[in-house]
């Protein structure tokens, strides 16, 4: 099996620019996955035996669950999903996931105390009472695991998260921003001092939020951040965000007619 994100030189220019560095072992490594953007763009299959994730052109039989559950509380761990079942179908409905989950196809599981902080190693997961409803023969992840074909039964797992971000993203939009000098990289203004940083964000070029190779980042200011594509735009559109952005065109308005910024039109009240 190809290795995942084996990119050769481009461990040292991590490096350098103060990336966490990426792992070389052999194998589908761990990676954090935007739920409903690969739902959406058929990523995310559900199916009678299983739920299936498209990634580097192949297909992965697993399963989701919470990696943290108040073991103490209700004197058991978490349940697993094998397909959308009434609760998930529920989160699909709304558009949302208003918990955390992984994906996996692992036999068993580390799960997390939400309230004691305990770690429960290598649990074996019991099936969802509603997905049972739908699926004969299959009661915890070790029957699963038993399911899958020679090679698909690899200690793998991704985890899902509705923001979507690697768990070092803050690190690494920091570093790159860094390394381009907190330059827009599409208007070419400037922060005036170390504070004002915070108006300068780190973009995905191809909207995927796993991908962090260089080539596909982009440090923008946030008024063209929040104009980047209709997504954005949306985005942006919540108060907090709305704040941001008129409080960095109020204090970088000059600056920004002289880059010649051509959203700032947008701007001509704030």
């Amino acid at each position: 099996m190809s290795e995942l994100y084996k990119f050769g030189k481009l461990d040292a220019k991590l490096t350098e620019w103060g990336f966490p560095a990426i792992s070389g072992k052999s194998g589908f490594q761990s990676i954090r996955v935007d739920f409903k953007k690969a739902y959406n763009e058929g990523k995310i299959e559900f199916r009678e035996d299983g739920i299936y994730l498209i990634h580097e052109d192949r297909e992965w039989k697993g399963y989701m669950y919470m990696p943290t559950y108040r073991v103490a509380h209700y004197g058991d761990v978490s349940r697993f999903h094998l397909t959308r079942c009434e609760t998930i179908d529920s989160f699909i409905s709304k558009g949302m996931f208003n918990t955390y989950y992984i994906w996996s196809n692992n036999k068993f599981n580390d799960i997390e105390d939400r309230d004691t902080g305990q770690v429960y190693k290598e649990q074996k997961l019991r099936l969802c009472s509603k997905c049972k409803e739908l699926i004969t023969g299959i009661n915890d992840t070790e029957d699963f695991f038993e399911t899958l074909e020679t090679g698909e039964n690899e200690n793998t797992s991704v985890e899902i998260d509705i923001f979507g971000y690697d768990k070092n993203w803050q690190k690494i939009s920091r570093a790159y921003r860094k390394n381009r000098d907190y330059i827009c990289e599409s208007c070419g203004i400037k922060p005036r001092n170390n504070f004002d940083k915070r108006f300068w964000q780190t973009h995905h070029r191809n909207g995927d939020k796993t991908n962090n190779n260089p080539s596909n980042l982009e440090c923008l200011c946030v008024l063209c951040h929040s104009s980047k594509d209709h997504t954005h735009e949306e985005n942006f559109d919540k108060p907090r965000m709305k704040r941001e952005v008129d409080s960095f065109v109020k204090q970088y308005r000059e600056e920004l007619k002289s880059v010649g910024n051509h959203y700032l039109k947008q701007y001509e009240n704030v």
